[in-house]
């Protein structure tokens, strides 16, 4: 068989044209590959063979039954070189590595201690997860010169089972239902009977995770009521077997929790960017409600900071004097780093930032700050793609701390502009917008702001300007005034609540479209329905949100995501309808329009809710499955038989189902080249996608391949006057609408572009014999779809 230099040479001396030069390279990336299978294999014998040398070329595991393939690859260090899309042989990184060793990925030599040390990383693996008599044996085989497999032989054996757990020198707590708690909370005996006050029946596989969860959840217990000094080795876990079966195994917790701490003294020391002068002006703070006597807070805050002492003090979440609680002192911290205007430098339970002095039973404790600058100026550019691509810019100049406590100021411009072929007028756009928050709940929520169920509240006032020129209308003027509140719950989860939205929404219709639509359309109640989505709006909402974000926000390659949204809109413009512009008994839902065009404003009294679920599964080292699930319903009230156009469902873009273009599926069955129908009341859309790692750090990115189905539509709701698009169960499932198609991704950790090449699986909206190009997308974008 020829070597890679014997290749190397032949082609330079029969200097090959350039077609069989790519086919010669293709052969000289994958020789070291080809007929692997068919070589002999052999045994090494430890005894008669010095060490082996070459690359591994296989890694297998037999015998696991309960531990899959993937899961076992994580534990082990021995790998092969990484296959393109795992085919057996496709080292394509490897053979660019040969050609140049700053390309591709270097060769995974066989190494036997590394080997050894699998050896014992998986019997420790299979310990720790129940198998304690499991036995790990490796095999070294030659599939052919310098080329190695390694087996790894596992007998499992049978699970050990945790029978009884039991806890013994937990102190009594103030509050008698902190041990309920935690007994509830515990994956260990949850849902179990109990044997006696301290020992639980638990049946399940002995786990070590499960034990060292149970450990830091009693220090936890044991640090949020005032037992600082409990570390691990406060906590003893004893386990014995059974003499009739080795296999049952019973648990005991012993604590030693140490004595009981309290708040000392407060020191926060707050000083100006890059200060030495160290010219602090000092507020002491002695007495309830602030502290206990005859405990302080003591703020020290340099005058350049612009910062008033109060913020400092309503941010510190405990009271000088009270019980020591971990948890307190610790939101306290998070507290500060999410007020956005200043950096923590230090925090500590001892002056010098060293190990807490638990010769005293008053802990103190020390927060070092540093102010952020005051002024930001930030320019952003930006591709997009919607109906088609197109670049967009914005300005904008913040203040983080504008009075003195933590308010921040903003003020930006955002403009847009898209690149359509055929088209004489693209669509662009323009908005200017004011931003003021400040990091605490304002009137009628000002109760909750010391209340630790509510953390990092803020209060957000927000009023925008926006002009939108779009193919078939025009949006003249947009106003839009928001008030939210938000609030963390712990580190995941989040509330927003809209207490009050406003949009004055004034649109008009092309002259082109509106003549499109009177040639096209011969029902004259079906045109005005359509014409009714463009007339001048205006709404109100109020709003609740609640997400929890169990994930990474840029690599989503674990855990889950959910968001669940109910708003109710219109009520404000009835109330004022019903009090200034008609008598109850003859409402029409309009009244006069603020600018004098002559045009009545209408107003959709209506509700909507929606679900959004994402699970994220990690697949071995390299890939990850995902689905994501929405369900979306709108119900207009009162005299509206419609939604507002802003607040409808829409299907089909690059985050949605990417066989369509934004906003161009359904409703229903419905084809807008005839129906131009805009969106719908009701949505039910799925998405799977496997994304695989193929190549790390080329061109210092990392490739993601990913494949692709999204399926779903929207539909108009029962009160709807339009026909076409309608939802009915007995039809619903025959409408829904499928894309499938492959990707790439380049993710530098901080950012992730992403295209998508997608296909039209079912085509509800085109007449038959549409030809395959006209089902195929393509569809750019930044951070993964879901």
């Amino acid at each position: 068989m020829l070597s890679v230099s014997d290749w190397v040479n032949w082609v330079n001396r029969v200097n090959p044209s350039g077609l069989f030069r790519l086919v010669l390279l293709f052969l000289l990336l994958f020789a070291p590959s080809v007929h692997a299978n068919a070589a002999k294999i052999t045994q090494v014998q430890p005894d008669n063979r010095s060490e082996p040398e070459g690359l591994v070329r296989s890694v297998q595991f037999n015998g696991n039954d309960a531990i899959s393939n993937g899961v076992l690859q994580t534990v082990v260090r021995t790998r092969t070189n990484r296959e393109i899309f795992s085919i057996p042989g496709a080292t394509l990184w490897l053979g660019l590595n040969r050609i140049s060793s700053r390309l591709g990925e270097a060769p995974r030599m066989i190494n036997s201690a590394t080997i050894a040390q699998d050896v014992e990383r998986l019997r420790i693996f299979y310990n720790n997860n129940g198998y304690l008599e499991a036995t790990i044996e490796s095999e070294i085989r030659e599939l052919r010169r310098n080329r190695w497999q390694v087996i790894f032989r596992i007998d499992e054996g049978e699970p050990s089972v945790m029978r009884t757990v039991s806890f013994s020198g937990i102190p009594e707590f103030e509050d008698e239902r902190t041990l309920e708690r935690f007994l509830s909370r515990s994956q260990l005996i949850r849902f179990s009977e109990p044997v006696n006050d301290s020992t639980f029946v638990s049946n399940r596989i002995y786990s070590v995770d499960l034990i060292s969860e149970e450990r830091n959840r009693i220090l936890s217990m044991l640090h949020n009521n005032g037992y600082a000094s409990a570390n691990r080795d406060s906590i003893v876990v004893q386990v014995r077997r059974e003499r009739e079966d080795p296999l049952n195994l019973d648990l005991a917790f012993r604590v030693k929790p140490g004595s009981v701490f309290y708040f000392g003294d407060v020191r926060i020391n707050l000083s100006a960017p890059q200060s030495t002068a160290g010219n602090f002006v000092s507020d002491t703070l002695s007495g309830p409600p602030v502290t206990f006597e005859p405990w302080q807070m003591i703020i020290n805050i340099e005058p350049d900071t612009r910062t008033r002492s109060r913020l400092m003090q309503q941010r510190v979440l405990f009271t000088p004097g009270e019980r020591f609680n971990n948890q307190l002192y610790m939101s306290t911290v998070n507290q500060f780093q999410t007020l956005g205007m200043l950096s923590l430098r230090q925090f500590s339970l001892s002056e010098g930032g060293g190990l807490p002095d638990y010769s005293s039973e008053f802990l103190p404790v020390y927060f070092d700050l540093e102010t952020l600058p005051r002024h930001q100026l930030r320019a952003d550019f930006f591709g997009m793609q919607r109906i088609g691509l197109g670049l967009g810019a914005g300005l904008q100049y913040s203040n983080n701390n504008i009075f003195g406590s933590a308010e921040r100021f903003e003020l930006g411009l955002n403009t847009s502009y898209e690149f359509i072929e055929g088209n004489q007028e693209n669509p662009r756009s323009i908005e200017t917008f004011v931003n003021y928050s400040f990091p605490r709940f304002a009137f009628p929520f000002a109760g909750f702001n010391n209340d630790t169920r509510f953390l990092n509240p803020r209060t957000r006032f927000q009023l925008s300007y926006g002009q939108i020129r779009q193919i078939n209308f025009t949006v003249d003027d947009n106003v839009r005034f928001s008030m939210r509140f938000q609030a963390n719950h712990d580190q995941t989860t989040t509330s927003f609540f809209d207490l009050l939205e406003l949009e004055w929404f004034d649109a008009n219709i092309t002259p082109a479209f509106r003549e499109v639509l009177e040639e096209t359309t011969t029902d004259p109640l079906f045109l005005q329905l359509i014409l009714e989505d463009y007339r001048p709006q205006i709404n109100s909402l109020t709003r609740y949100t609640f997400r929890n974000a169990a994930t990474h926000p840029i690599r989503r390659d674990r855990g889950f995501f959910l968001e669940t949204s109910v708003e109710i809109g219109g009520n404000l413009p009835r109330l004022l309808e019903e009090t200034f512009f008609e008598r109850p008994d003859s409402l029409r839902g309009t009244f006069p329009s603020f600018s004098g065009s002559g045009r009545d404003l209408s107003y959709s009294q209506f509700v909507k809710g929606s679900l959004d679920y994402r699970q994220y599964y990690p697949i071995g080292n390299n890939s990850v499955f995902a689905w994501r699930g929405f369900v979306g319903l709108a119900y207009p009230y009162g005299l509206s038989r419609t939604i507002p156009l802003n607040r409808r469902f829409f299907a089909g873009g690059s985050n949605d189902i990417r066989g369509w273009n934004p906003l161009t599926l359904g409703p229903g069955t419905n084809d807008r080249n005839l129906n131009p129908i805009n969106g719908g009341d009701i949505k039910l859309a799925g998405y799977l996608e496997y994304r695989n790692t193929f190549s790390r750090n080329f061109l210092s990115t990392n490739w993601i391949f990913a494949a692709f189905t999204d399926f779903g539509n929207v539909w108009t709701g029962p009160r709807n006057e339009i026909d076409e698009g309608k939802f009915s169960l007995n039809t619903f499932w025959r409408e829904i609408a499928v894309g499938s198609g492959i990707g790439l991704r380049l993710d530098w950790e901080f950012v992730v572009f992403r295209v998508d090449f997608a296909y039209r699986v079912t085509d509800l909206g085109n007449e038959p014999g549409t030809s395959l190009l006209d089902r195929r997308n393509i569809h750019f974008g930044i951070g993964h779809s879901f």
